[in-house]
């Protein structure tokens, strides 16, 4: 019995995320999923309640299973150098993404929606459960390398390569045809990327510790 419930919810599942990836959440229904399902509404409510926790599920389902591929090791590892971090950061985040073979993952394909496509009601719940931490983490590693005291500069110098990783992806249609040969279309230029993104990174992370630095020493602090 509970091998048939548990069946029956992952087939709920996987016809949600394709009415999902179709419609998006605002236009996608509980009607439309249970059809493409073949199982009657009232099924979908009594495993989910309703349609934001269905989508929360999908979402979660995905996440798990890029980072059970993909695992945040470099979040538990205290002793790991802040620039390992931000690299490993680089490299998690566009494997999540793109996945081994670079067509895009489930959880990759989901985000695009709420990076601005068409968010749903659930996007802080969503953003706070799956790149929430590895996100901490990267801010951690960038005040670091840099010696940012400001709270507002740590958060826009985390936002300028969190948002250098993802555009890879989500803007990778407009990268391909303004620069061409960006796309990623296997595990090994998936590694590729994610070394001269980090090149990129570091390299600014530390000029603005120089920058601070040479600042401080003339102002005599």
């Amino acid at each position: 019995m509970a091998k048939q419930e548990s069946g029956t919810r992952e087939k709920i599942l996987a016809q949600a995320t394709e009415v999902f990836l179709e419609r998006g959440y605002r236009s996608a229904t509980i009607r439309m999923i249970a059809g493409r399902a073949k199982v009657n509404s009232a099924l979908i409510n009594y495993y989910f309640g309703d349609k934001k926790n269905l989508y929360l599920q999908v979402i979660r389902f995905w996440a798990q299973d890029a980072f059970r591929e993909f695992p945040l090791d470099f979040l538990d590892d205290p002793g790991a150098p802040p620039e390992e971090k931000v690299r490993s950061f680089i490299h998690h985040t566009l494997m999540c993404l793109f996945g081994p073979e670079g067509r895009g993952t489930g959880f990759g394909r989901l985000m695009e929606y709420e990076a601005g496509i068409a968010p749903s009601d659930a996007v802080h719940e969503i953003v706070s459960e799956t790149i929430g931490r590895p996100t901490r983490a990267l801010s951690g590693a960038i005040a670091q390398i840099t010696g940012v005291r400001d709270a507002e500069s740590l958060r826009i110098y985390t936002a300028c390569v969190v948002g250098q990783t993802v555009c890879f992806y989500l803007s990778r249609s407009l990268y391909q045809a303004l620069l061409g040969g960006l796309t990623p279309g296997s595990r090994e230029e998936i590694d590729a990327l994610s070394s001269r993104a980090g090149d990129f990174a570091l390299a600014a992370l530390r000029g603005l510790r120089e920058k601070r630095e040479t600042e401080e020493k003339e102002r005599g602090t």
